[in-house]
Protein backbone atom coordinates (compact mmCIF):
# COMPACT_ATOMS: atom_id res chain seq x y z
CA UNK A 1 0.00 0.00 0.00
CA UNK A 2 2.83 2.36 0.96
CA UNK A 3 4.68 1.60 -2.29
CA UNK A 4 1.53 2.40 -4.27
CA UNK A 5 1.17 5.76 -2.51
CA UNK A 6 4.82 6.58 -3.17
CA UNK A 7 4.42 5.61 -6.85
CA UNK A 8 1.28 7.73 -7.25
CA UNK A 9 2.97 10.72 -5.62
CA UNK A 10 6.00 10.31 -7.89
CA UNK A 11 3.74 10.31 -10.95
CA UNK A 12 2.01 13.47 -9.73
CA UNK A 13 5.37 15.18 -9.27
CA UNK A 14 6.49 14.20 -12.79
CA UNK A 15 3.23 15.44 -14.29
CA UNK A 16 3.63 18.77 -12.52
CA UNK A 17 7.19 19.09 -13.83
CA UNK A 18 6.14 18.36 -17.40
CA UNK A 19 3.16 20.71 -17.06
CA UNK A 20 5.50 23.44 -15.84
CA UNK A 21 7.51 23.15 -19.04
CA UNK A 22 4.37 22.83 -21.21
CA UNK A 23 5.09 19.19 -22.06
CA UNK A 24 2.66 16.31 -21.98
CA UNK A 25 3.96 13.24 -20.14
CA UNK A 26 2.42 10.82 -22.65
CA UNK A 27 3.95 12.69 -25.58
CA UNK A 28 7.40 12.65 -24.04
CA UNK A 29 7.46 9.03 -22.88
CA UNK A 30 5.79 7.50 -25.97
CA UNK A 31 6.02 8.08 -29.69
CA UNK A 32 2.54 6.86 -30.66
CA UNK A 33 3.69 3.50 -32.04
CA UNK A 34 0.33 1.77 -31.37
CA UNK A 35 -1.48 4.64 -33.11
CA UNK A 36 0.79 4.39 -36.16
CA UNK A 37 0.26 0.61 -36.38
CA UNK A 38 -3.48 0.89 -35.89
CA UNK A 39 -3.85 3.63 -38.51
CA UNK A 40 -1.33 2.57 -41.16
CA UNK A 41 -0.46 -1.07 -40.47
CA UNK A 42 2.69 -2.84 -39.37
CA UNK A 43 4.30 -2.94 -42.82
CA UNK A 44 4.20 0.84 -43.29
CA UNK A 45 5.58 1.35 -39.79
CA UNK A 46 8.36 -1.22 -40.21
CA UNK A 47 9.35 0.21 -43.59
CA UNK A 48 9.03 3.78 -42.29
CA UNK A 49 6.76 5.00 -45.08
CA UNK A 50 6.43 8.40 -43.45
CA UNK A 51 8.79 10.98 -44.94
CA UNK A 52 10.13 14.18 -43.42
CA UNK A 53 11.81 16.20 -46.16
CA UNK A 54 14.24 19.07 -45.52
CA UNK A 55 16.74 21.17 -47.44
CA UNK A 56 19.88 21.15 -45.31
CA UNK A 57 18.96 24.32 -43.53
CA UNK A 58 18.24 23.98 -39.86
CA UNK A 59 19.01 21.98 -36.72
CA UNK A 60 20.92 19.15 -38.32
CA UNK A 61 19.86 16.41 -40.72
CA UNK A 62 16.07 16.32 -40.93
CA UNK A 63 15.53 19.88 -39.73
CA UNK A 64 15.48 18.96 -36.06
CA UNK A 65 12.83 16.28 -36.58
CA UNK A 66 13.64 12.80 -35.31
CA UNK A 67 10.85 10.20 -35.01
CA UNK A 68 11.43 6.42 -35.00
CA UNK A 69 8.57 5.78 -37.44
CA UNK A 70 9.68 8.39 -39.96
CA UNK A 71 12.36 8.46 -42.68
CA UNK A 72 14.30 11.72 -42.96
CA UNK A 73 15.24 12.98 -46.42
CA UNK A 74 17.69 15.86 -46.40
CA UNK A 75 20.90 17.27 -47.81
CA UNK A 76 23.90 15.17 -46.87
CA UNK A 77 26.35 17.80 -45.72
CA UNK A 78 28.75 18.24 -42.80
CA UNK A 79 26.80 19.05 -39.65
CA UNK A 80 29.38 18.39 -36.91
CA UNK A 81 31.07 21.73 -37.42
CA UNK A 82 27.85 23.63 -37.94
CA UNK A 83 28.42 27.07 -36.40
CA UNK A 84 24.76 27.57 -35.48
CA UNK A 85 23.76 24.09 -34.33
CA UNK A 86 26.82 22.07 -33.33
CA UNK A 87 26.23 18.46 -32.41
CA UNK A 88 22.91 18.02 -34.20
CA UNK A 89 22.10 14.82 -36.15
CA UNK A 90 23.98 13.95 -39.32
CA UNK A 91 23.11 11.70 -42.24
CA UNK A 92 22.78 8.05 -41.24
CA UNK A 93 23.09 5.61 -44.13
CA UNK A 94 21.00 2.98 -42.33
CA UNK A 95 17.99 5.20 -41.59
CA UNK A 96 18.09 8.31 -43.79
CA UNK A 97 17.90 9.24 -47.47
CA UNK A 98 20.14 11.92 -49.00
CA UNK A 99 18.57 14.34 -51.46
CA UNK A 100 18.86 18.02 -52.41
CA UNK A 101 15.58 19.73 -53.32
CA UNK A 102 17.46 22.40 -55.26
CA UNK A 103 18.71 19.73 -57.69
CA UNK A 104 15.14 19.20 -58.95
CA UNK A 105 15.52 15.44 -59.27
CA UNK A 106 13.07 12.71 -58.28
CA UNK A 107 12.70 11.90 -54.61
CA UNK A 108 14.22 8.46 -53.76
CA UNK A 109 10.78 7.03 -52.92
CA UNK A 110 8.49 4.72 -54.93
CA UNK A 111 5.30 6.12 -56.42
CA UNK A 112 2.11 5.82 -54.35
CA UNK A 113 4.00 4.36 -51.39
CA UNK A 114 4.15 7.16 -48.78
CA UNK A 115 1.53 7.37 -46.05
CA UNK A 116 2.45 10.91 -44.96
CA UNK A 117 4.91 13.62 -45.98
CA UNK A 118 6.03 16.44 -43.70
CA UNK A 119 8.31 19.36 -44.47
CA UNK A 120 9.30 22.40 -42.42
CA UNK A 121 11.90 25.16 -42.85
CA UNK A 122 12.37 24.13 -46.49
CA UNK A 123 10.29 25.74 -49.24
CA UNK A 124 11.17 29.26 -48.14
CA UNK A 125 14.80 28.34 -48.86
CA UNK A 126 14.41 27.15 -52.46
CA UNK A 127 13.28 28.60 -55.80
CA UNK A 128 9.71 28.47 -57.10
CA UNK A 129 10.87 26.02 -59.76
CA UNK A 130 12.38 23.70 -57.16
CA UNK A 131 9.30 24.02 -54.96
CA UNK A 132 6.99 23.09 -57.83
CA UNK A 133 9.15 20.07 -58.66
CA UNK A 134 9.06 19.12 -54.98
CA UNK A 135 5.26 19.39 -54.80
CA UNK A 136 4.91 17.32 -57.95
CA UNK A 137 7.13 14.64 -56.43
CA UNK A 138 5.20 14.60 -53.15
CA UNK A 139 1.98 14.05 -55.10
CA UNK A 140 3.67 11.19 -56.95
CA UNK A 141 4.95 9.34 -53.87
CA UNK A 142 1.85 9.74 -51.67
CA UNK A 143 -0.78 7.04 -51.46
CA UNK A 144 -4.36 7.99 -52.26
CA UNK A 145 -5.64 9.86 -49.21
CA UNK A 146 -2.11 10.63 -47.98
CA UNK A 147 -1.49 13.97 -46.28
CA UNK A 148 1.27 16.47 -47.08
CA UNK A 149 1.94 18.95 -44.23
CA UNK A 150 4.15 21.99 -44.87
CA UNK A 151 5.45 24.51 -42.35
CA UNK A 152 7.12 27.73 -43.46
CA UNK A 153 7.24 31.46 -42.94
CA UNK A 154 4.12 33.46 -43.85
CA UNK A 155 4.92 36.60 -45.83
CA UNK A 156 1.48 38.10 -45.10
CA UNK A 157 2.34 38.20 -41.40
CA UNK A 158 5.73 39.77 -42.14
CA UNK A 159 4.09 42.38 -44.37
CA UNK A 160 1.50 43.20 -41.74
CA UNK A 161 4.29 43.67 -39.18
CA UNK A 162 6.12 45.96 -41.63
CA UNK A 163 3.04 48.11 -42.26
CA UNK A 164 2.32 48.34 -38.52
CA UNK A 165 5.97 49.03 -37.65
CA UNK A 166 5.64 46.02 -35.36
CA UNK A 167 9.25 45.25 -34.50
CA UNK A 168 8.17 42.88 -31.72
CA UNK A 169 6.97 40.45 -34.38
CA UNK A 170 10.61 39.96 -35.38
CA UNK A 171 11.46 39.11 -31.77
CA UNK A 172 14.73 37.31 -32.62
CA UNK A 173 16.26 40.40 -34.31
CA UNK A 174 17.99 43.40 -32.77
CA UNK A 175 15.48 46.17 -32.12
CA UNK A 176 17.94 48.71 -33.59
CA UNK A 177 17.43 47.25 -37.07
CA UNK A 178 14.92 49.17 -39.21
CA UNK A 179 11.57 47.52 -39.86
CA UNK A 180 12.44 47.39 -43.59
CA UNK A 181 15.61 45.42 -42.91
CA UNK A 182 13.78 43.17 -40.47
CA UNK A 183 11.32 42.25 -43.21
CA UNK A 184 14.10 41.66 -45.72
CA UNK A 185 16.20 39.62 -43.33
CA UNK A 186 13.30 37.28 -42.58
CA UNK A 187 11.93 36.89 -46.12
CA UNK A 188 14.91 37.55 -48.44
CA UNK A 189 17.85 37.29 -46.05
CA UNK A 190 20.69 38.04 -48.44
CA UNK A 191 19.09 41.34 -49.57
CA UNK A 192 19.22 42.84 -46.08
CA UNK A 193 21.92 45.41 -45.32
CA UNK A 194 22.66 43.50 -42.10
CA UNK A 195 23.52 40.34 -44.05
CA UNK A 196 27.23 39.58 -43.78
CA UNK A 197 28.06 38.33 -47.30
CA UNK A 198 29.54 41.31 -49.24
CA UNK A 199 28.80 39.60 -52.56
CA UNK A 200 25.03 39.78 -52.13
CA UNK A 201 22.86 42.58 -53.49
CA UNK A 202 21.67 44.82 -50.67
CA UNK A 203 18.34 46.68 -50.70
CA UNK A 204 18.23 49.94 -48.75
CA UNK A 205 15.23 51.12 -46.73
CA UNK A 206 14.36 53.71 -49.38
CA UNK A 207 14.63 51.22 -52.24
CA UNK A 208 12.50 48.72 -50.34
CA UNK A 209 9.76 51.29 -49.69
CA UNK A 210 9.83 52.36 -53.33
CA UNK A 211 9.43 48.77 -54.53
CA UNK A 212 6.62 48.02 -52.09
CA UNK A 213 4.73 51.25 -52.84
CA UNK A 214 5.13 51.31 -56.64
CA UNK A 215 4.20 47.72 -57.46
CA UNK A 216 1.41 45.30 -56.68
CA UNK A 217 2.00 43.14 -53.63
CA UNK A 218 2.97 39.97 -55.51
CA UNK A 219 4.98 41.83 -58.15
CA UNK A 220 7.00 43.52 -55.42
CA UNK A 221 7.71 40.20 -53.70
CA UNK A 222 8.69 38.53 -56.96
CA UNK A 223 10.91 41.49 -57.87
CA UNK A 224 12.74 41.20 -54.56
CA UNK A 225 13.06 37.44 -54.97
CA UNK A 226 14.62 37.95 -58.41
CA UNK A 227 17.46 39.92 -56.82
CA UNK A 228 18.56 36.94 -54.70
CA UNK A 229 21.55 34.88 -55.80
CA UNK A 230 21.00 31.14 -56.08
CA UNK A 231 24.75 30.57 -55.81
CA UNK A 232 24.84 32.34 -52.44
CA UNK A 233 21.77 30.44 -51.30
CA UNK A 234 23.23 27.06 -52.19
CA UNK A 235 26.05 27.73 -49.74
CA UNK A 236 23.89 29.32 -47.04
CA UNK A 237 20.91 27.05 -46.51
CA UNK A 238 19.81 28.86 -43.33
CA UNK A 239 18.89 31.98 -45.29
CA UNK A 240 15.31 32.64 -46.27
CA UNK A 241 15.15 32.94 -50.02
CA UNK A 242 11.51 32.89 -51.12
CA UNK A 243 8.08 34.12 -50.06
CA UNK A 244 5.00 32.06 -49.29
CA UNK A 245 1.38 32.65 -48.37
CA UNK A 246 -1.82 30.66 -48.57
CA UNK A 247 -2.72 31.77 -52.10
CA UNK A 248 0.67 30.84 -53.52
CA UNK A 249 0.61 27.44 -51.83
CA UNK A 250 -2.87 26.71 -53.15
CA UNK A 251 -1.95 27.62 -56.71
CA UNK A 252 1.23 25.52 -56.80
CA UNK A 253 -0.12 22.52 -54.90
CA UNK A 254 -3.17 22.35 -57.16
CA UNK A 255 -0.84 22.53 -60.15
CA UNK A 256 0.94 19.49 -58.71
CA UNK A 257 -2.34 17.56 -58.75
CA UNK A 258 -3.77 18.06 -55.26
CA UNK A 259 -7.46 18.92 -55.23
CA UNK A 260 -7.85 19.36 -51.47
CA UNK A 261 -5.55 22.15 -50.24
CA UNK A 262 -6.19 24.14 -47.08
CA UNK A 263 -4.57 26.19 -44.36
CA UNK A 264 -3.99 24.36 -41.11
CA UNK A 265 -2.86 25.39 -37.63
CA UNK A 266 -0.70 23.88 -34.85
CA UNK A 267 -2.02 20.52 -33.64
CA UNK A 268 -4.83 20.57 -36.22
CA UNK A 269 -3.51 18.21 -38.89
CA UNK A 270 -5.97 15.96 -40.69
CA UNK A 271 -3.54 13.13 -39.85
CA UNK A 272 -3.95 12.27 -36.18
CA UNK A 273 -0.32 11.26 -35.69
CA UNK A 274 0.84 14.71 -36.84
CA UNK A 275 -1.03 16.38 -33.97
CA UNK A 276 1.60 15.28 -31.49
CA UNK A 277 3.25 18.60 -30.64
CA UNK A 278 6.28 16.93 -29.14
CA UNK A 279 7.34 16.18 -32.73
CA UNK A 280 5.29 18.56 -34.88
CA UNK A 281 4.39 22.27 -34.95
CA UNK A 282 6.69 23.07 -32.05
CA UNK A 283 9.06 25.74 -33.35
CA UNK A 284 8.17 29.48 -33.47
CA UNK A 285 4.52 28.75 -34.21
CA UNK A 286 3.47 32.39 -33.94
CA UNK A 287 5.44 33.37 -37.06
CA UNK A 288 4.87 30.22 -39.10
CA UNK A 289 2.31 29.10 -41.69
CA UNK A 290 0.80 25.61 -41.73
CA UNK A 291 -0.60 24.18 -44.95
CA UNK A 292 -1.89 20.74 -45.87
CA UNK A 293 -2.76 18.99 -49.12
CA UNK A 294 -4.47 15.61 -49.43
CA UNK A 295 -4.02 13.33 -52.44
Amino acid sequence: MLNKVIKNNAIKVLKNIFRLFSLDLKKVTKFDLPLYIKTYGEESVQRKKFYNISVGAYKGFGGGFQHPCWTNIDLNRTWKNDKYFPGFPEFNTSTDLAHDLLDMTDLPVDSSSAELVHSRFSVDRITDEAAQYFFNEVFRILKKGGVFRIVSTNVDLDYRAYRNNDKKYFFWLDDNISIEQMFLFHVFTQLSTVYSDPASIKVSDDEFRNIINSMTYEDALNHLASKCSLEIQENNRYDHFNWWNQQKYKQMLEKAGFTLVYRSYPEQSAALVMRNQYYFDNDHAKVMMYMEAVK
